[in-house]
């Protein structure tokens, strides 16, 4: 069996290496607290948003109005 002759070309080696990026478990670990931070606090912030409390005016026109109701049952019974 005959193989044909290998056909590779022309090969141009690179004029540089690539320069490895070197992992700094500081630096990854400081950027992750900020990271956590930030959306420990936006979280944070939205859920106040969603917890606001009845405006207090709200209850006094509720209290006038259960009070104009009302008044004609208590009217009779501060008459007798």
């Amino acid at each position: 069996m005959k193989n044909p002759p290998l056909n590779v070309g022309i090969l141009t080696p690179p004029n540089s290496f690539n320069k490895p990026v070197l992992y700094s478990h500081v630096q990854a670990s400081k950027d992750f607290n900020r990271l956590n931070h930030d959306i420990y606090t936006s979280m944070k912030n939205s859920e106040a948003i969603e917890r606001h409390n009845t405006p207090k005016s709200v209850f006094y026109a509720l209290g006038a109005g259960a009070l104009a109701l009302c008044f004609p049952l208590i009217k009779k019974v501060f008459k007798k």
